[in-house]
């Protein structure tokens, strides 16, 4: 690529049109300007000639009309003619006439010829006798004739002076104007991507500063604003294509595994020179993606994060974005930064190995939500800037929805199994009172046909019997009406009334008392009255007997402890197993939509029991809590308040 600046153009006719034209406006200007000097100048001296011409005439009449009248009183003739001979000596006088009253006239000098004369008559007196006149006629010919003398003196000395100064002015303009323009014009017209390093540069001797200068000084402005717009052209198109292939790296795999892998290892080169993914996870940080330029260093990559995996609670850049939820920009990372930054001695020396000089971590965030970070390296100080940083969050938004649909489309597929298996034990846990009832009906329905006469008693047992069945498929019902019902947003209807906590737990214990019997434990009641409130009484049935059926069913046979306690603003109830209890994990999940302690195939269940109640408790603005082990049961604590 050639990086010479343009050359001015050497001197052409073409290249000097303008001295040329400049020539010519300084001449027809100081032609013009010439002439209307002249002609002020003619105006004025014109002027003073006809005004010192009648003062001429003036001076006549004041100094000499005394003598001619007194010659013309004596009659002599001799010095009356001299005195007007005298007169047409004068300049501009062409002729002296005196009328005497008698009739007679004297006359000296010729009648003039040109059309403009001026004329002055002079009364003659001798005391108050009028003798005659004297007219006294100039001419303005030698007026005119000095005048045209001078305007050619003077044109002809404006002209030289002109041409003269014109030459000049053309000179200067060339030497300080006229080449530094066409030096400009060829510096402008080479102007090209390969060119806008160099600037203009002026030949100049002088240090003053003047409007060339200026002109010079805004094209490099312009120049340089050029190339900052071409390098930020360049850099947005190098980012569009770099955003472009990491969509199409984004678009190319739901796994996280592999996804995000192959992000690490397209960012090292285009900006970076090592890259780490990080995720945050149930509370953990794990790393799932790194890559570097070098691939001999991938071995120390890996080393690094099986021997310093990062924490929530760590000084590294991917935990501090974690906890701020902003980037983290160091331009030129310190021995002391870095050992801050890292755990031991080993951890600065692998990361030393790798290459740092600067960072950049920003986070993943998606919905509100930090999913993650990705840290940038470069074993260049200020490699990372405002651009890097823009460039860095664009591609981490882009990197966080694919995470986030990733693991959407992850979660909407366990639900898709989730709603499955909730279908097929739905099914199963319908059909199971259903199918005892329609049998006994079916019984009952025989018996009748054949016209067998049915023992009162045992006719009044097989219908509480399918009372019960019938009320257990409708609890059912009513638990998958309230999780639609909250699945669509709507909250759980209250009708609230004065309630006994304490007779409401007798009564629920008495409905379910084929259930305890069947369970084979002992359910063990203590009620301190009076627990009253204002509640739903319907509700809490649904939360006592969750709670109760929840314990018979994972107590193993051994008793269940009921205790409903009044304390003040509330009533606490606590349902207590000896059962088989539950790991951190299950009791993490325990009040979740379908959450499952145990196989469903050995204790069966919908899965809704739990996460009912917690909605209905709740809903009354109360809490539930639980405290549970493996092997030594567990406790749920339901607090009401009273009001």
């Amino acid at each position: 690529m050639d990086t010479r600046a343009p050359s001015p153009p050497s001197a052409s006719p073409e290249g000097n049109r303008l001295g040329r034209r400049l020539l010519l406006a300084i001449v027809l200007f100081s032609v013009a300007a010439s002439l209307v000097g002249t002609t002020v100048q003619l105006a004025a001296d014109y002027r003073g000639e006809v005004r010192a011409l009648e003062e001429r005439l003036e001076q006549i009449r004041s100094s000499s009309a005394r003598s001619v009248a007194q010659s013309l009183w004596s009659l002599d003739e001799e010095p009356l003619r001299l005195q007007l001979e005298g007169m047409t000596t004068l300049p501009g006088i062409v002729r002296a006439k005196v009328d005497s009253a008698l009739g007679t006239h004297y006359v000296a000098g010729a009648a003039p010829a040109a059309d403009e004369v001026r004329v002055r008559s002079i009364p003659l007196h001798h005391g108050q006798l009028l003798l005659g006149t004297l007219r006294v006629s100039a001419t303005l010919e030698d007026i005119h004739a000095r005048l045209w003398d001078r305007v050619l003196v003077i044109l002809a000395t404006q002209a030289a002076q002109t041409f003269l100064i014109a030459l000049f002015v053309l000179f200067v303009v060339q030497r300080l104007v006229t080449q530094h323009l066409a030096t400009m014009a060829a510096y402008t017209r080479g102007l090209d991507p390969s060119h806008l390093d160099t600037p203009l540069v002026l030949q100049r001797g002088h240090a003053v500063r003047d409007e060339l200068d200026e002109v010079s000084s805004a094209i490099n402005e312009m120049r340089e604003s050029l190339r900052q717009e071409l390098g930020e052209r360049q850099r947005s198109e190098a980012a569009n294509a770099f955003l472009a292939e990491a969509g199409e790296v984004l678009l190319g795999s739901l796994e996280l595994e592999e996804m995000l892998p192959r992000v690490a290892a397209l960012c090292v080169g285009p900006l970076s020179d090592w890259c780490i993914i990080d995720l945050a996870e149930d509370g953990e940080v794990r790393r799932v993606g790194g890559a570097h330029v070098d691939a001999a260093m991938r071995p120390v990559l890996e080393e690094l994060r099986l021997r310093y995996p990062p924490g929530p609670g760590s000084a590294s850049p991917s935990a501090q974005v974690l906890r701020g939820g902003g980037p983290v920009l160091e331009p030129r990372l310190t021995g002391d930064r870095l050992r801050a930054l890292s755990v031991d001695d080993e951890h600065v020396r692998l990361i030393r190995t790798l290459g740092i000089q600067s960072l950049l971590a920003v986070p993943l965030v998606a919905r509100g939500h930090t999913l993650g970070a990705i840290t940038f390296v470069s074993a260049t100080p200020e490699r990372f800037g405002p651009a890097e940083l823009a460039l860095a969050r664009e591609l981490a938004r882009r990197v966080a929805i694919a995470i986030d649909n990733a693991r959407l489309f992850r979660h909407a597929e366990q639900a898709i199994r989730l709603r499955e298996v909730f279908l097929s034990v739905a099914a199963h846990e319908l059909r199971t009172p259903l199918l005892p009832l329609q049998l006994r009906l079916q019984s009952l329905l025989r018996r009748g046909r054949s016209g067998a006469s049915v023992d009162p008693a045992r006719l009044l047992g097989e219908v509480a019997t399918a009372e019960r069945q019938t009320r257990l498929l409708g609890r059912l019902v009513d638990q998958l009406l309230d999780v639609s019902n909250l699945s669509a947003g709507h909250p759980l209807e209250l009708r609230r009334q004065q309630v006994e906590l304490g007779g409401l737990v007798t009564r629920v214990l008495e409905e379910m008392r084929p259930q305890v019997e069947d369970s084979g434990s002992e359910v063990r009641l203590e009620l301190r009255t009076p627990a009253e409130g204002w509640w739903d009484a319907r509700r809490l049935e649904q939360v006592v007997a969750g709670l109760l059926h929840n314990a018979l069913k994972f107590g193993q046979g051994r008793p269940v402890d009921v205790r409903v306690t009044p304390r003040d603003g509330t009533v606490v109830l606590e349902v207590r197993d000896h059962g088989i209890g539950m790991t951190e994990d299950e009791r993490r999940r325990i009040f979740e939509r379908f959450g499952r302690g145990v196989p469903v195939r050995h204790y069966g269940g919908l899965g809704l029991g739990l996460y009912l109640v917690q909605r209905l408790v709740a809903a009354h603005g109360g809490r539930i809590s639980l405290e549970s082990r493996p092997g030594e049961g567990s406790t749920f604590t339901v607090e009401l308040p009273v009001e």
